[in-house]
């Protein structure tokens, strides 16, 4: 099997082009509403398409935007063996974390189909809040 020069140029673009840093905010019900996956909270994002792959580098979630007294919790759902699943299910202590938390940190990876973030928090005066996030990612 051959490859074209197309080809090549094409993975050497891949390799240097940088990733898109998205930043933004969602407004939810952090405490009172019922996310995709039917546990308590709500949505935060979701990345990717079904059946294509992309890039991540990054994902951080501000936890300085919740009230000081709660515990927020991060759950990860990606497509698995032709199903959604959740990969990830952490607890953070709002006053014990820094303000800005790691959800996923890797130096670059190969990711298929959908990743979701959603979270959960303790308090209720969290409802409404406008939860800060930013991710890093390449479409392929």
């Amino acid at each position: 099997m051959f490859v074209t020069i197309k080809e090549i140029w094409q993975m050497l673009m891949n390799l240097i082009r940088v990733p898109t840093i998205v930043n933004s905010t969602t407004t939810a019900n952090w405490n009172s509403g019922v996310a995709t996956s039917g546990q308590p909270g709500a949505d935060l994002f979701t990345l990717g398409t079904p059946g294509e792959w992309f890039k991540l580098s990054e994902i951080y979630l501000g936890l300085y935007a919740f009230n000081a007294a709660a515990t927020v919790t991060v759950r990860v759902y990606e497509e698995i063996l032709g199903a959604e699943r959740l990969v990830m299910d952490e607890d953070y202590i709002v006053a014990a974390e820094p303000d800005i938390v790691f959800i996923f940190w890797f130096w670059e990876i190969e990711m298929y189909g959908q990743i979701r973030i959603e979270i959960f928090s303790d308090q209720a005066a969290d409802d409404g809040l406008a939860a800060p996030y930013e991710y890093r990612y390449k479409e392929l």
